[in-house]
């Protein structure tokens, strides 16, 4: 499970609060109930302070943060759903180290391609895990170790996924806020439309946490790269 367990400063407060925002729309909606839209807004204005405005962000940050947890089952859920692969090379690596272990004698780095010669240095400097999340763990601790900058790169890839996961979340139990602030007054043109609306935010902001997790997997596995070619490099000179 993904989780933001890194100081990021501003990245951290800014993906938590975000995050957590629909959440708390949903919690005021539940409380506030109103008949439409125009006086949902006008019930927020009225409630509008300054006492308010921190309030609200301070309830994000929490729910925001612990909801990650949730968010990541939801993630993995969808990725099922939709048939979706949040690795960057998907199986290759997996495929690639087989097909590297039924080699019947050792090969000469330098006449392997660029996947081949990744996965290679991979079992030789972290070995390759079951588990994705195993093997970005891996990955970051050797990159610290080294001073590598795409450490911090993917950090805040990590920071943007966990955020757009949690409002996909969010934005899918909207909806049945919706529905149940409004049911008092029956459905109407404009109730579908909000629902409809938020359903496709959900589906967009989903995809938006695919692809940072994707980069932050491919910024992990192209540092490790590029780390071990120099340390190569340098051994040769």
């Amino acid at each position: 499970m993904d989780k933001l367990k890194f100081a990021l400063g501003p990245y951290e407060v800014l993906a938590s609060i975000i995050g957590g925002s629909p959440l708390v729309l949903a919690i005021f909606l539940l409380y506030n109930p109103s008949g439409s839209l125009q006086n949902t807004f006008l019930n927020i204005k009225d409630e509008l302070s300054l006492t308010f405005v921190f309030l609200t962000g301070f309830c994000s940050y929490i729910l925001g943060g612990t909801i990650q947890g949730i968010t990541w089952k939801y993630f993995l859920l969808l990725c099922r759903v939709f048939r979706q692969d949040y690795r960057y090379f998907g199986n290759m690596i997996g495929v690639r180290d087989t097909a590297i272990a039924q080699m019947p004698e050792p090969v000469a780095v330098k006449t392997l391609d660029f996947e081949d010669k990744l996965v290679l240095r991979l079992r030789e400097k972290i070995g390759i895990p079951e588990k994705q999340r195993w093997m970005n763990a891996r990955l970051s601790a050797y990159l610290k170790a080294y001073g590598s900058e795409a450490v911090a790169t993917s950090e805040s890839y990590l920071a943007s996924h966990i955020m757009h996961r949690n409002l996909s979340f969010g934005f899918l139990l909207l909806p049945v806020a919706i529905l149940v602030n409004f049911l008092q007054s029956g459905f109407s043109f404009e109730r579908i439309l909000l629902v409809l609306l938020f359903l496709f935010l959900s589906y967009v902001s989903f995809f938006r946490s695919l692809s940072f997790k994707k980069w932050q997997n491919r910024e992990l596995l192209l540092g490790f790269y590029f780390s071990t070619e120099k340390s190569a490099q340098d051994a040769d000179v």
